[in-house]
Order: structure tokens, then sequence, then C-alpha cells
């Protein structure tokens, strides 16, 4: 009797200890929940399940005769088999009973799409364009951490680099992290000293430092876990990874949407969001219609991405996708964000299940409100695009970003960053969607601004160079030599000591190739890499 008891002891104390490491919500449609508690059954029978065997009877069959034939297994064996096939079974039918093949129509149903012209994309504006990317934020963020000597030995910096509409403006921002165990053991008390803000248009990053730390954090260990913290203070709640976000005041939180499924593990769906302050360490739940306007992440990209393609896929049916495939439309292998209306937007083109080289429309939806909306507007696809982006400085062997999608004139254009092999942006490009074969290019100087506007005018977004945000001179030209480099001619003319840098295109060389030593002229400019690179012209 005693010895039972110490084996009933142990498997409580494993038990506890295994709830405490993984912390699976009690709820039946946790898949987390059904694992936790057939391992626990398991153990349970090994440790203090019933003894003996138990006699299985086999019924052989050969030729007109049968016979019986019995064999002993320990009962503990037949047990854990039990165990492990009614979970088995339940779960197959459950996928079985509940899969497209029965419910296609719920399926394409998950997300309501409302079509759209293209208007409904917001006219180009450079403060709402977001220009770098993800792996250039974290560079970026990392460069910036390099330059705390105070706290780059005992912290890093989170791979989050959450993507958010903030004042006016487009960012990734990011939290610090505890490097290790150790680290977090000598650093708990005061908490995490502030977070990483990216500007995505501009390429600025700072590190925010906080006066009232944050405690509760992924990186913590024990009861200081984020993860933990959350399930403790909510033991049923289905939930993902919380994302960071700062509010308008620049205050830290973290955005933990709630879920719900049908069934044990089908269409999944987000019920709620759970809004967690790292500081004080305190949390609440709204529903989807109390979300407060700052938050811009409700519905997970991931989740997103696998709603559009269950609409585009079952929308007429599961038959249908599989084999007429009539109107059977797919997202595009990635996305990207644009900021819309305070929010921010997750973007994707569509193509259809017989093409994938080119879109016949593009999809736009609410990562807050899930509010989705179609423009059927045919063009490129989105690799195409990055491939035509290339081609065009193929000599520099550059890579491009996904491309965002940007309104100029009325007329979808994509946005692309041209990468070295170190990953710094080296040129920008935009590239009509709907001829991808008008590609424009310019080199990424230190005014970023300048060099997008001077895209804009050649794609025909404007009347000229927003000559407002560029170094000007009023000289008179001393000398003027040019040059091929590559496919591309070069005009360098000598005045006052300096020399400014002209590229000839088709738009300027009219102007360009006529300039004489001895002209008075006024250029302006913007300088890159201690070059003068000449944008407008005036006699």
């Amino acid at each position: 009797m005693h010895r039972k008891g110490l084996r009933w002891g142990i498997w409580a104390a494993v038990c506890a200890i295994v709830y405490y490491a993984f912390y699976p919500p009690f709820n039946i449609q946790s898949t987390g929940m059904w694992i936790y508690l057939a391992c626990m059954a398991v153990l349970w029978v090994i440790l203090a399940g019933p003894e003996g065997k138990k006699t299985i009877v086999h019924h052989i069959h050969k030729g007109k005769r049968s016979y019986r034939k019995s064999s002993e297994i320990p009962v503990r064996i037949y047990l854990i088999t039990v165990i492990a096939a009614v979970f088995s079974i339940a779960w197959a039918l459950s996928a079985l009973i509940l899969s497209p093949l029965f419910l296609s129509g719920t399926y394409a149903a998950r997300i309501t799409v409302t079509n759209e012209d293209f208007s409904s994309v917001p006219a180009y504006s450079f403060n709402h364009t977001a220009i770098i990317d993800r792996d250039s934020a974290e560079n970026l963020g990392d460069k910036v951490m390099g330059e705390m000597s105070d706290l780059v030995s005992q912290f890093e910096v989170s791979s989050e680099y959450s993507q958010i509409s903030w004042q006016d403006g487009t960012y990734r921002v990011t939290p610090l992290a505890y490097q290790s165990f150790i680290k977090y053991l000598r650093n708990r008390k005061d908490g995490i000293p502030g977070y990483i803000l990216v500007n995505t248009t501009t390429g600025s990053a700072r590190l925010q430092r906080l006066e009232d730390k944050m405690r509760y954090v992924p990186s913590a260990w024990f009861n200081d876990n984020l993860y933990r913290r959350l399930r403790f203070s909510y033991p049923t709640a289905l939930f993902g990874r919380p994302t960071f976000e700062i509010d308008d005041d620049g205050r830290p939180w973290y955005v933990c949407s709630t879920y719900g499924y049908t069934g044990l593990h089908a269409l999944k769906k987000v019920t709620g969001v759970i809004l967690f302050d790292p500081i004080s360490g305190e949390s609440q739940k709204y529903s989807l219609d109390e979300v407060p306007s700052w938050v811009d992440r409700v519905y997970p990209e991931k989740l997103v991405n696998t709603e559009l393609t269950d609409y585009g896929k079952y929308r007429k049916g599961f038959w249908n996708s599989l084999f007429g495939q009539e109107g059977v439309i797919q997202p595009s292998e990635g996305y990207n964000y644009i900021s819309k209306d305070g929010d921010v937007w997750l973007y994707t083109g569509m193509t259809s299940s017989a093409s994938e080289d080119s879109n016949i429309g593009f999809m736009l939806v609410n990562l807050r409100t899930h509010e989705a909306q179609y423009i059927a507007v045919s063009g490129a696809g989105e690799t195409s695009v990055m491939n035509s982006a290339q081609g065009e400085v193929l000599n520099y062997g550059y890579t491009a970003t996904f491309p965002t999608l940007i309104n100029i004139a009325s007329k979808p254009v994509y946005l692309l960053s041209l990468k070295d092999s170190a990953g710094l942006v080296k040129m920008y490009a935009m590239v009509d969607a709907q001829d991808y074969q008008q590609v424009y290019t310019v080199k990424a100087g230190r005014n970023t601004e300048a060099a997008l506007n001077t895209l804009t005018a050649q794609i025909g977004g404007g009347e000229g160079v927003d000559t407002s945000v560029l170094s000007h001179v009023n000289v008179v030209i001393d000398e003027v030599q040019n040059a091929v480099i590559g496919s591309k001619t070069y005009i360098y003319l000598k005045a006052e000591g300096n020399v400014y840098t002209i590229e000839v295109t088709a738009d300027n060389a009219a102007e360009v190739l006529f300039i004489h030593a001895q002209d008075r002229l006024t250029l302006y400019y913007d300088e890159e890499d201690g070059r003068r690179i000449v944008q407008q012209i005036e006699y």
C-alpha cells in the first residue's frame, strides 16, 4: 500500500511539473491539452495502473475450419494501446468530418471579401510607404544595439519586428530580450530597459528607453515568462504568439489574439484579444468590436493567408477545386504591408490556378478589423516583377525584395529595394504592375525621399523632382566630361572645385547632353558616398 501511494505521489508531481513547464490550456479544443492528458494517462498506467495480464482471443480461419487461439499481454501494455488507439481514431474522424470534402462552403466563407476599385488604394505618400523590409530593419536594429555599450553585454534584440502604423508613419518595433538564463537572473529585478523602433520609410532607428522597465517578456523565465503569466491568468483561453506593439503614447503592450475552432482542430478563427502590459503584468480581454484603434494586428498573417487560400480554392465547391478548377484563385507566395486609414493592411497578389506568373488582382486585408478587399487589376506577378527589376541591374548582381503595391496617378506600381550580397540597399526600383517591362531605378542615397520622388516623376506620377528635399547650388560650369559605365552614360560637371554627376536617361538626354562650359546653372543634388548626384537642373 505504501509503495502504491508513493507511485501516485510521483505521478502527481510529474503532472504538476509538466504542466508548469508546458502550461497547456484546459480547453476541449486544445490539441495540447489532449496530448498532455494522454501522456499523463500513459504515465499513470506505467506507475500506478493495474497489474497482471489480459487474455486476448484470436479467431483464425484456415480453409473451412476455424480455430481459437489465446495469448496474454500485460494489462498496462493493453491500456496504453487502447489510449493511443482512441486518441488517434478520434483525431482522424474529426479531421475527416470537418474537412473541406464536407464543409467546402464553410471554408470559403472564413473571410468576407468585397470587390473594390483600385482607387481604394491610397495615393502614394512617402511617409506612409514601408520601404525598409524586415531583413533591413533587423540590420538597423542590430546596429543600434551594437552602439549601446551599457546594454549589449546583457541584452539582445528580439526577432519580433512587428509592423505597426504609429504617429502618422510606418514602423517596425521590437523589444530587447535577455541573452541567456544567467543574464535573466542578473537583470530580472530591473527588467527589460526598452525597445527598438525602426522607421520603415526613412530607415532611421533608435532605442526607446523606458522609465518603467518590462518584467514580463517571452525571454524571461519562471513566473516572469509572458506566456506562463498569460496562461495562469487565462487557463482556458486558446491563444497564439503575442505581438509586441506600442500605443499612441509609446507604451509597450503585447497583443494576444484568442482563438476558437470547429471541432477539435478545424477552421481556426479569432475570437477576441488580450492586451497584456509587460511592465505591470496586468491584462484585459476585449471582444473583437472593442479592440482599441491603436492596435494594428489582431488577425495574424499566417491565418489570413490560410483564409484567403480557402476562399479562392473552395468558392465553387470541393470537387471543382480538384478537377474543373473554374474560378479557382490563390494568394501569391509572399505578402507585404500597406498603411491605410491609420491601419496596417496585408497586401498580396492573387493568381489563377492555371498561371502563377501573372496576377489577376490584389487582395488587401485589414489586420485589425478583418476587412478584406479584392481589387481586380490584372498584371505581372510579384516574382516576375522581382526578376525584371534584377534584370535591369544584372551587372551589379543585386537581389530584389518582395514588392510593395503603391498608387501613383491612379496606376498600380510596384516599389522594390535592390540589395547587394551584404544585404545593403543599393538602389530602388519602381515597376509598372500592368507592364513589368517598364522598370525605373535610382541609386539609394542618403535622401530616400528625393530618390523616390525621382522615380515617381519618371513613372508618371508627378511633374518633376521635389526640389525642396534636395541641396542646390548656383554655379558656372568650368568643365564637362562624359563616360559610359556598363550600359549607362554619365555626365560629369566640374564647377568651383566640385564635381557633379548626372545619369543620362531618355527623359533628360535632350537637356543634359548639350551642357557646355561657362553655362550658368542651378543644380539640385543629393549626396551619396561623397558624390553629388544631380536630380534636376534649372537654367
